[in-house]
């Protein structure tokens, strides 16, 4: 006869718990980009996602639209910026009392830190390669560059950007 613990049965029940409701697929972070636009961002580089009071950001002067300010988290300081600008896509960011901050880190052997505040983030999903798509015709010529596929979403294409092509777009804004 086999018996065993309260503890380890219900060690196994959450195993199987977990296991279950982890979707196949890379992870991706769902946010609004745009009034009518929302994208999708790989979360190989997110470090955190922030609701930031605006006086918590610094602004800086003689900087392009798409520069927000710096901040400070986790004792980082780095730069936010309004990715609707940056992409030259209409924002709504313009003088809020907080930002929605989706803070990436370069993959380097010094890593940079960066703030990327969109409109509002709405989640967290999972997508199987197979899903994604290469055809970017959609999506406006501004934001093409930055692309790295789409996903069909309940008659729409949803956009996947690609952190290490803004990344390199910003280092230009310098």
């Amino acid at each position: 006869m086999v018996t065993s613990s309260a503890a380890s049965r219900i060690q196994a029940k959450l195993q199987e718990l977990f296991k279950a409701n982890l979707a196949p697929g890379d992870a991706y972070i769902r946010f609004q980009l745009t009034s009518d636009m929302t994208a999708l961002l790989s979360m190989e580089q997110v470090q955190e996602s922030l609701l930031v009071e605006a006086e918590k950001i610094t602004p800086l002067s003689d900087m392009p639209e798409s520069v927000i300010g710096i901040m400070n988290s986790r004792d980082r300081v780095f730069c936010v910026f309004d990715l609707a600008q940056l992409l030259a896509l209409p924002s709504r960011l313009i003088s809020l009392r907080q930002y929605q901050i989706i803070v990436l880190q370069t993959i380097s052997k010094q890593p940079i830190y960066m703030g990327l505040a969109v409109t509002s983030i709405q989640g967290i999903v999972r997508l199987p390669i197979e899903r994604i798509q290469s055809s970017l015709d959609a999506f406006p010529s501004n934001i093409a560059p930055y692309l790295w596929g789409a996903v069909n979403e309940e008659e729409t294409m949803i956009p996947i950007l690609e952190f290490n092509l803004i990344s390199k777009a910003l280092t230009k804004l310098s």
